[in-house]
C-alpha cells in the first residue's frame, strides 16, 4: 500500500513496528531503550503498539538508534515533494 494512501493511525503503527524491530536487532529490552531515552518502559510499549508519543521523545529515540539523518533529509526543504521522492525511490 502506498504510504500516502495509509491512514494516520496505520502510519503510527508502522513506525512503532519498525522501532520495535530496531530495538530487537540490538537485543535491547523495552526497559533498556526506555533508560536510554529517559522514559518509562510502559511508554516504549505504547509507542511500539502505535499509541503515539511526543515529537521530542520520537527525536530522542531516533538519536539513540543514530537515525536522525533521514529526519533531517525530510526537513531539508527539498524542492521535491515527499510523494515525488517516494515514487522515484520505489520505481
Amino acid at each position: 500500500m502506498e504510504v500516502f494512501a495509509k491512514l494516520d493511525g496505520e502510519i503510527v503503527e508502522e513506525i512503532g513496528v519498525k522501532l520495535k524491530a530496531l530495538r530487537k536487532i540490538r537485543k535491547w529490552s523495552q526497559s533498556d531503550l526506555a533508560g536510554k531515552v529517559g522514559v518509562s518502559r510502559k511508554h516504549i510499549s505504547e509507542i511500539e503498539t502505535g499509541k503515539g508519543t511526543s515529537l521530542l521523545t520520537f527525536v530522542k529515540i531516533l538519536k539513540v538508534f543514530n537515525k536522525t539523518e533521514k529526519l533531517m533529509e525530510v526537513l531539508s526543504g527539498s524542492s521535491v515533494s515527499p510523494k515525488e521522492r517516494f515514487m522515484k525511490e520505489n520505481k
